[in-house]
C-alpha cells in the first residue's frame, strides 16, 4: 500500500498504527515548519517495517500548498504505473475529489482511500492478508465484563495445570499443554488427539487422563 500522509494536517495522532507497516508498503510523510516534529517510535516503527519510506518538506508556505504536493506525487506514482491501494493521510474533506477522479479514471474502486491515520488507512483498504485481519480483531469491541471473565478464568486453568502437574516428568511441558488445552472448539476428542499427537501416545495419554480425571477442568 501507498500511504501519502499529510503531517501538518494530522501530526502524530496520523501516525498511529506505524507499527502495521511492512515491506510492501511505501510511506511519504510531508510536512512542513508548522509540523516538523515527530514522535522517535513513529518514525522508527516505519524504518524497521522495512517499506519504501520518503519525506518531503513543503519549500513555499501558501494556501492549500501541501494537498497539491500530495496530490502530485500521487497522479506521478499513478502514472508512474503504481497500481496498488493509495491512501492519503488526512482530515481534510477536499481530498475526496482526489478519490473521486481516480475512482472514475481507473473504473475501480478504492484506488485512493482517504484515512486520519495509518491503522485506518491499512482497515479501509480491506486487504486479505493478515495484518488486516489482526487489525480487525484488535479492534473487536467487547464487554470489559466479559473480557475479564474469560482472563479470570484462564488464570484460574492455568493455575490448576501447573498444580496438576506439578512435580511430575511433565512439569516443564505445562505452557504446551495450556496451549493445547486453550479455545472454544477445544473438545475432549480434539484435546485427547492433539495430547497424542504433540507429546507421542504414552506421554499423550497420561497427559490426556490426568486432565479428564481433574474435577476442576470439568
Amino acid at each position: 500500500m501507498l500511504f501519502l500522509i499529510d503531517y501538518e494536517n494530522v501530526g502524530r495522532a496520523g501516525m498511529r498504527g506505524s507499527e502495521f507497516l511492512n515491506p510492501q508498503d511505501h510511506v511519504i510523510v510531508f510536512y512542513s515548519e508548522v509540523q516538523k516534529n515527530a514522535e522517535r517510535r513513529s518514525l522508527e516503527n516505519i524504518v524497521s517495517s522495512g517499506c519504501v519510506f520518503e519525506i518531503c518538506k513543503l519549500y513555499r508556505t501558501g494556501k492549500n500548498a501541501l494537498d497539491f504536493y500530495i496530490v502530485s506525487r500521487l497522479g506521478q506514482l499513478i502514472g508512474g504505473g503504481y497500481e496498488g491501494i493509495s491512501v492519503i493521510v488526512s482530515q481534510d474533506c477536499g481530498f475526496q475529489s482526489v478519490r473521486d477522479y481516480w475512482e472514475k479514471r481507473s473504473g475501480r474502486r478504492s484506488i485512493v482511500c482517504l484515512a486520519p491515520n495509518i491503522e485506518d488507512g491499512i482497515l479501509s483498504g480491506n486487504e486479505n492478508n493478515a495484518r488486516t485481519l489482526e487489525l480487525k480483531r484488535m479492534r473487536e469491541s467487547l464487554t470489559i465484563g466479559g473480557f475479564y471473565a474469560a482472563y479470570a478464568e484462564k488464570k484460574r486453568v492455568r493455575q490448576v495445570v501447573e498444580k496438576l502437574f506439578a512435580g511430575t516428568e511433565y512439569e516443564e511441558k505445562t505452557e504446551e499443554i495450556l496451549n493445547m488445552m486453550e479455545g472454544k472448539q477445544k473438545t475432549s476428542r480434539v484435546i485427547y488427539l492433539n495430547s497424542l499427537h504433540l507429546f507421542g501416545r504414552k506421554c499423550g495419554l497420561e497427559i490426556y487422563q490426568a486432565i479428564k480425571a481433574c474435577a476442576e477442568l470439568k
